[in-house]
C-alpha cells in the first residue's frame, strides 16, 4: 500500500480537471470519504486508516451541461480486485447523498 500522502496528492491533482473528488475509505461495515475540498485531508485520511479503513479508490463528480455525472478509479492496489466495480457503482448509486456529504462544515477534532 502506497503512502496515504502519495493517495491524497493524487486525489487533488484528480481535483484540479473535477468539480468534487473524494477518497473512498471502505470499512467493513459502511464507507467513509475524504473529499479535495477539505482543510486537511491527509490528517483526514490518515485518522481514517487508523481506525482500520482501506484507501479503495477515487470518485469523481463533473458537472456536465447542468447535471452532476460521477465516475470512480480504483488506486492501483484494487483495481484488479473483481468485486470493486460493483462496490464503486453501488457508491455512485448513491451520488446525492455523497455530495451533500461534501458540503457539510467538518470540524477536524484535536488530537488526544
Amino acid at each position: 500500500m502506497r503512502k496515504t500522502s502519495d493517495l491524497v496528492n493524487e486525489m487533488l491533482i484528480e481535483s484540479k480537471k473535477a468539480w468534487l473528488v473524494a477518497i473512498a475509505v471502505g470499512f467493513e461495515n459502511e464507507t467513509k470519504f475524504v473529499f479535495s475540498s477539505r482543510m486537511h485531508p491527509l490528517e483526514e485520511l490518515n485518522q481514517l486508516v487508523k481506525k482500520g479503513g482501506a484507501p479503495i479508490g477515487l470518485l469523481r463528480f463533473d458537472k456536465v451541461n447542468g447535471t452532476i455525472q460521477g465516475s470512480y478509479r480504483p488506486f492501483e492496489e484494487y483495481e484488479n480486485e473483481a468485486w470493486v466495480k460493483e462496490y464503486f457503482a453501488g457508491l455512485l448509486a448513491n451520488s446525492g447523498d455523497i455530495i451533500a456529504l461534501s458540503q457539510h462544515k467538518y470540524i477536524f477534532p484535536a488530537a488526544s
